[in-house]
């Protein structure tokens, strides 16, 4: 079994630590030991979930040839990258985690410390960056590219050939029209359904999905 730490404890934490239970349930994979958080939010004793807040980032260091780590900050995405390229350059291995109920064909490919929540639905010829969470019971077309550190919620459609870049957010339920675009750093307000490209850094909602100033 793999050591593991989850950087950050928050809800998404919760969440993630009860999926690697689910995970363990079907082929135990995982000695979950605890979480690691900033140094401005630990405080010795914590426990989250029933596991404890083991240390830092220090400690996370100090371990890295012991352990592997998944970043669970569920946002903004800058932070998730801002923390697994931190310590990607510092020697630490980054896991990705995949619930059990789903399944992925030998053609989609997923990067170092993705999440893969519960309920997913991939097709083929997918690829999906680093550092990426999707959340529940969404569903990824066949030939579509989802860029590293990108944050979808639950119950979205990303249909054929879709292409989004890096550190997109995505609410949930949100639609994606096949062959659409989606610019780094672009913004998706939950419920949009997504005809055209969108630009980086661009905002967006409705339906059909317009720009707005936030």
């Amino acid at each position: 079994m793999k050591k593991l730490v989850l950087y950050g404890a928050g809800g998404f934490a919760r969440e993630v630590a009860f999926m690697i239970e689910r995970i363990n349930k079907v082929e135990p994979r995982y000695d979950l030991l605890g979480f690691v958080v900033d140094e401005q939010y630990y405080m010795p004793g914590m426990k989250v979930f029933n596991y404890p807040v083991i240390g830092t980032g220090e400690w996370l260091l100090d371990h890295k040839d012991e352990v592997v780590c998944t970043c669970v900050v569920g946002e903004p995405p800058e932070a998730r990258e801002c923390i697994q390229e931190k310590y990607e350059a510092l020697g630490v291995k980054f896991e990705t985690l995949v619930s059990p109920d789903v399944e992925v064909h030998k053609t989609v490919k997923i990067g170092e410390g993705s999440i893969i929540c519960r309920g997913t639905m991939f097709t083929v010829d997918i690829s999906i960056g680093k550092g990426t969470i999707i959340n529940q019971r969404g569903g990824i077309g066949h030939d579509a590219k989802i860029g590293n550190y990108c944050c979808i919620f639950s119950a979205c459609n990303v249909t054929g050939h879709v292409k989004i870049g890096n550190r997109v957010k995505v609410g949930g339920r949100a639609y994606f029209c096949p062959k659409v675009k989606v610019g780094d750093d672009a913004v998706i307000a939950a419920g949009s359904v997504v005809f055209t490209n969108v630009k980086a850094g661009r905002h967006v909602m409705g339906n059909p999905a317009k720009k707005i100033d936030l």
